[in-house]
């Protein structure tokens, strides 16, 4: 909503700004009309009708363009399915609204101009077209909302190189685990079938069978969810620690799974064990902690050690919760989900055997080749146990990550287009002020040359004011980068909100652009014939 603000904000300065020369341009006419008594009431109208028929057109294109930008925004979302809360489609209050606030930033963007226009003196525009301090006041006003298109630019320039440097982190982002050839699918027990945890548990037992005995299946596992793709987070407390408050214990995140986990995703045992079959209800409780945990909670020795997880809505008081014994530890799986960067990615996992795991789980098999290609197999499988279940969410691991991801693509490739929107505008924008300021001054420039002044010297005159436009709205733009910047690091996966590569590329972008927009007009000045430009018109 912030970048769809700011590039319409910048688009209101532009069109302010170009009706401003443009209105300036039309001094005499204004003049005339005024001389033979047009009302100042009647001038301001003229202004402002021609401002909403323009805005109508912009708004039917823009209708148009949104109407294909929506229809690709639904296609790309699709091959990754997002979230079903996620819709986007056609609404008339939509429509509406958007119009409304066209014809609104119309209005806002035309009223000055058109003001503008009835103010100058009557005697000096019908003489020489104005040319003095009034001339010398619109070239303020212009230059001061260039310099606001620059700064708002730069902000924008800087949200989208941030949000598109979050996507080539992702795309190099080293994970612990292998995503190739590893197929995924959920299944959700009926409560009333399966209403306790044994029933459960005899159900899962049952199906990693069945699904770990399929043709072409390398290694198999359930568990309650899968890497990068997010855990929930448990309460705990460790043997021998004091924590005094009951709001002062840690939390980590707590993953659930079968024997063949870390096997299935080929992660490596770090220190002691993987889970084992034998560790179900009745023998030794254990839990296996990952890197962080270890190094948070455990001191990095961690095999041994207690802990115990305090149960859902009740305290440790009174409670005699079970102590698990650490078995194991293994690398960070991202248990806090890939791109939650501002949560902590301690965690531990334990055997659903010895759990009180829920009624969905997520089934994850390794296969030899083409992942997909066993989804039949499962079905049958899932289906031979219990013919009402479904399976859902069927996807490989790298459509998992690109689900969990999806955000960072689909808002980087809309920043980015925000970013290049406010990029084009600013250049338009410098570039029209900078070609209205060379042809006001055609004269001043014919007499430089008739004195001996040579071109180069004249488009540096001419060059010296768009840089000085620019290098205010740049340092203006850099500092409202800085202050937003840390208001967005939680939309950015692992790329500090002030990154100085990233300002580095925007100043020079934007830099770039403001210099050839202001060389490509200064250039004409190199073009004026002397005496064409000393004749009076």
């Amino acid at each position: 909503l912030g970048a769809v603000l700011a590039v319409m904000l910048i688009a209101c300065v532009n069109v302010a700004n170009l009706l401003i020369t443009r209105a300036t341009s039309r001094n005499r006419e204004m003049a005339v009309r005024t001389a033979l008594g047009g009302a100042r009431w009647r001038v301001v109208r003229q202004h402002l009708t021609e401002v909403v028929l323009l805005a109508l057109a912009g708004g039917l294109l823009g209708f148009g363009l949104g109407t294909a930008g929506i229809e690709w925004f639904k296609r790309v979302i699709q091959v990754n399915p997002p979230p079903s809360w996620i819709r986007f489609d056609h609404d008339y209050r939509v429509v509406v609204f958007t119009l409304g606030v066209t014809v609104l930033a119309a209005l806002i963007a035309g009223v000055f101009p058109a003001l503008q226009a009835t103010r100058s003196n009557v005697g000096e525009a019908l003489k020489d077209q104005n040319r003095g301090s009034s001339s010398f006041r619109v070239n303020r006003l212009t230059g001061g909302l260039v310099t606001t298109e620059v700064a708002l630019s730069c902000c924008l320039l800087v949200a989208a190189g941030l949000m598109i440097k979050s996507v080539a982190q992702l795309r190099t982002v080293d994970l612990p685990f292998t995503t190739e050839n590893v197929f995924t699918a959920r299944i959700n027990l009926p409560l009333l079938e399966y209403p306790d945890t044994a029933s459960r548990v005899a159900f899962f037992d049952l199906l990693l069978e069945r699904v770990g005995g399929l043709p072409g299946v390398e290694a198999a596992t359930l568990s309650d969810g899968l890497p990068a793709a997010g855990n929930g987070v448990r309460i705990f407390q460790v043997e021998g620690q004091e924590y005094g408050e009951e709001e002062n214990l840690p939390s980590a995140r707590e993953g659930i799974v079968t024997p063949g986990y870390f096997q299935t995703f080929r992660t490596e045992i770090l220190q002691g064990r993987a889970f084992q079959t034998s560790d179900r209800a009745g023998a030794l409780p254990v839990c296996i902690v990952n890197e962080t945990f270890a190094r948070n909670f455990l001191d990095d020795d961690g095999l041994g050690k207690r802990l115990r997880k305090r149960p859902p809505n009740t305290d440790f008081q009174g409670v005699e919760s079970e102590w698990l014994t650490v078995v194991g530890v293994v690398p960070d799986m991202r248990m806090e989900g890939i791109g939650n960067s501002e949560a902590s990615p301690a965690g531990f996992y334990i055997p659903i055997g010895q759990s009180d795991v829920g009624s969905t789980v997520a089934i994850a098999l390794r296969t030899q080749s083409e992942p997909m290609a066993v989804t039949p197999e499962v079905r049958a499988a899932v289906a031979a146990i219990d013919p009402d279940l479904p399976i859902f969410q069927i996807l490989d691991m790298d459509g998992v990550i690109a689900r969990q991801t999806f955000f960072y693509t689909i808002f980087g490739k809309l920043f980015m287009a925000f970013g290049f929107a406010a990029l084009f505008l600013a250049g338009v924008g410098l570039y029209g002020v900078m070609s209205f300021s060379v042809a006001q001054r055609t004269q001043e420039m014919g007499v430089r040359m008739a004195h001996g002044a040579r071109g180069r010297q004249l488009i540096g005159l001419v060059m010296r004011r768009g840089a000085r436009q620019v290098g205010i709205g740049l340092g203006i733009g850099v500092g409202l980068a800085i202050l937003v910047a840390g208001q967005v690091q939680f939309i950015l996966f692992e790329v500090n909100a002030r990154d100085p590569v990233v300002f580095g590329l925007v100043l020079a972008t934007l830099g770039g652009a403001g210099f050839l927009a202001s060389f490509l007009p200064a250039r004409r000045v190199t073009r004026v014939n002397p005496v064409a430009a000393l004749t009076p018109s």
